[in-house]
């Protein structure tokens, strides 16, 4: 089981290649926090296109919604404030159900790594690609391209990703 952060469900929406995360994973289904899906209702609300897809793929049963219980409410309420309610409620999911929680976000893999989390970042994913040989490093390249252009993310260094 996998949960995934709205970062990287965003990064793959908007270049159009979220089946790359099902791949990744050898998973028919990835999973989500409650807050999560709000994130993406809104921006959805908001016109931006890269949620349709995401909705669609939950509304196709591809994409499930976990809810927190109250021991997950107890957990949050001990990370800082300035972690967004879908990463708090993701990592506490994560953390009961002993599953990993994709996030590209560094202070989520910080706080991840304090409570015991097992946390992956968009580099672990792409470098996963072609060890996996899901894709070759040359498409891996385009991959990094197209979030570079469609995300407005810029890679400090790629290299690491292909050693």
């Amino acid at each position: 089981m996998v949960f995934v952060d709205t970062d990287v469900l965003s990064i793959f929406a908007k270049i159009q290649r979220l089946s790359l995360l099902f791949a990744v994973f050898h998973q028919d289904q990835l999973n989500i926090a409650t807050a999560v899906e709000n994130e993406i209702k809104i921006a959805s609300a908001k016109g931006f296109h890269f949620a349709h897809e995401i909705i669609e793929l939950k509304t196709q049963g591809h994409i499930r919604t976990h809810s927190t219980t109250s021991a997950d409410q107890k957990f949050m309420r001990s990370l800082p404030q300035t972690l967004d309610a879908g990463e708090r409620e993701s990592m506490a999911l994560c953390k009961r159900l002993k599953t990993i929680l994709v996030s590209n976000e560094r202070r989520v893999r910080h706080h991840c790594n304090a409570n015991r989390i097992a946390c992956i970042n968009l580099a672990h994913i792409l470098r996963a690609f072609w060890e996996l040989k899901i894709l070759t490093q040359t498409d891996v390249r385009q991959v990094i391209a197209e979030i570079e252009t469609k995300d407005n993310l810029k890679f400090r260094t790629i290299e690491p990703i292909f050693k």
